[in-house]
């Protein structure tokens, strides 16, 4: 898959399980040795705030965010272990990719004890 291809199946997932008229939707991934943790919301369309019902993703998107971490991070690329994936209703995005070493840190600590 492309980078590009990775981006659209994440729209895909998240517009797939809102079930009602929304403006935007915020998901927050962290990744860390070959596993994806995720969780989202969205605002309906009055502007209230819920929960994306990320349980309803479908189980190939964590392959294709591992292989959009692998794509990314390659060579010199960026380096990150969460990252943040706007959309919004007309289908625009926006993806920050972050480093964030204190859950590096303690990931690390975790499984040292």
């Amino acid at each position: 898959m492309t980078v590009d291809e990775i981006y659209q199946s994440i729209a895909k997932n998240i517009s797939g399980v809102i079930k009602e008229d929304w403006q935007n939707a915020v998901l927050r991934l962290e990744v860390l040795d070959g596993m994806v943790s995720n969780t989202g919301v969205y605002y309906d369309a009055k502007g209230h705030e819920k929960q994306l019902d990320v349980e309803e993703f479908d189980f190939q998107l964590t392959f294709d965010i591992l292989e959009l971490h692998q794509i990314t991070t390659e060579g010199n690329g960026s380096k990150w272990n969460g990252a943040v994936y706007e959309l919004s209703s007309e289908g625009k995005f926006d993806m920050e990719f972050i480093w964030d070493q204190d859950f590096q840190d303690e990931v690390e600590r975790l499984a040292k004890d």
